[in-house]
């Protein structure tokens, strides 16, 4: 399934994954229908984990500057915990590689510690870095039931307020054999809390229209990424929810050829003119775009699919030098009277199987939403 291939959201562009400054474009469109999601925010056991975490917060009128450390370490306790649960371990999650090798040791007691993190960086890859921002726009803790589910859930487990009480302001160890009972704050949300999530991880900008649909029957779970665009389109009478799809079918089949041509072109040093005019692949990696609702910079990636094949590789030569230039790095390749020259090879990619008009690079956060939405049911 095509529209399943993840990509680093929101929070650093790394130039050697996105040359041609597309994320920024995909995502925007994104956005268009799926508000608050990024496409790692997509385990519904994190927002448990960070649900919780502000509760405890409250509940213990835990201080700003005391939050992250304490956040560091309970995300650590209940990394071990989820450890313990074998649907989440098979799912993975953030620091199980850590995780997987401090428990095959069977120790008896593990160190929970800012200094012993279970990432390079806890703070930045971890629940923090990745669900902060979708947990404070979603609104989570304004909801009438929020505080009723998780200081239930708290102050129920008398073992879990011990041991957060025990690694609230210092480093200590955490006793293996009180994994499983930690494990209970985190089981499958049903009845409320399920609803709560529903209510806010489940958010489109169209009334919901997109979980009214899949909740309708499950015909959709095996559809390509523009079958289940199309399906969605052909099973709502919500204008505004079809119009923001065609407007991501549009957005899609306009960046992805461009950007296959531009792997394509990393594949070689060097590139004749007259070899670029001749190439098959570049020939026909176009499609026909309606450019409604497009600003200028999109307008301007569409021409490039009605352009010879010289003019096309010129646009997005071009294109990635403009990108390159505001992030202060050098392109990745250089125009010549006779050629173009390729200087940056990482992500080349020639893919005789792909097709401009059904494949896609990009998934506009409906990964997201669809693995949440297979959690929670």
């Amino acid at each position: 399934m095509y529209f399943l291939t993840e990509k680093d959201p929101n929070y650093t562009i790394k130039g050697s994954r996105d040359p041609l400054g597309f994320q920024v474009i995909w995502q925007a469109a994104g956005r268009k229908l799926i508000p608050h999601l990024s496409t790692v925010s997509n385990n519904i056991v994190d927002f448990q984990i960070i649900c919780l975490a502000y509760t405890i917060k409250k509940e213990l009128n835990i201080e700003d500057k005391d939050f992250e450390p304490f956040f560091i370490r309970f995300e650590q306790m209940m990394a071990y915990t989820r450890f313990k649960n074998k649907s989440d371990k098979e799912r993975g999650f953030n620091g199980v590689d850590k995780v997987r090798k401090i428990m095959t040791t069977m120790p008896s007691s593990i160190k929970v510690s800012t200094e012993d993190q279970i990432l390079s960086n806890q703070k930045a890859y971890g629940i923090w870095g990745k669900y902060n921002r979708p947990f404070t726009d979603m609104h989570i803790t304004k909801l009438n039931t929020f505080d009723a589910i998780y200081s239930e859930k708290f102050k129920s487990n008398t073992t879990l307020n011990k041991q957060v009480n025990s690694i609230l302001k210092k480093e200590t160890r955490l006793k293996m054999d009180l994994l499983e009972s930690f494990g209970a704050a985190l089981e499958k949300p049903l009845l409320e809390e399920k609803e709560l999530f529903i209510k806010t991880v489940l958010q489109d900008t169209c009334n919901q229209e997109l979980l009214l649909i899949f909740n309708k029957n499950q015909d959709w779970k095996k559809l390509s990424f523009y079958e289940l665009i199309d399906y969605l389109i052909k099973n709502s009478t919500n204008e505004n929810f079809k119009a923001i799809l065609r407007y991501i079918i549009q957005n899609e089949k306009t960046i992805s050829p461009l950007n296959r041509i531009f792997r394509y072109l990393q594949t070689k040093s060097y590139w004749k003119n007259e070899d670029i005019e001749q190439d098959d692949f570049i020939s026909n990696c176009r499609n026909a775009i309606d450019t409604t609702g497009f600003d200028d910079t999109l307008r301007s990636l569409a021409l490039l699919h009605s352009a010879t094949n010289l003019d096309l590789v010129k646009g997005i030569v071009i294109r990635n030098e403009t990108i390159c230039n505001s992030r202060n790095s050098s392109p990745w390749m250089e125009l010549t009277e006779k050629g173009v020259d390729v200087n940056h090879f990482e992500g080349a990619l020639y893919n005789l199987d792909y097709q401009p008009e059904v494949n896609n690079d990009n998934t506009y956060f409906l990964w997201s939403f669809i693995s949440l939405y297979n959690q929670l049911n």
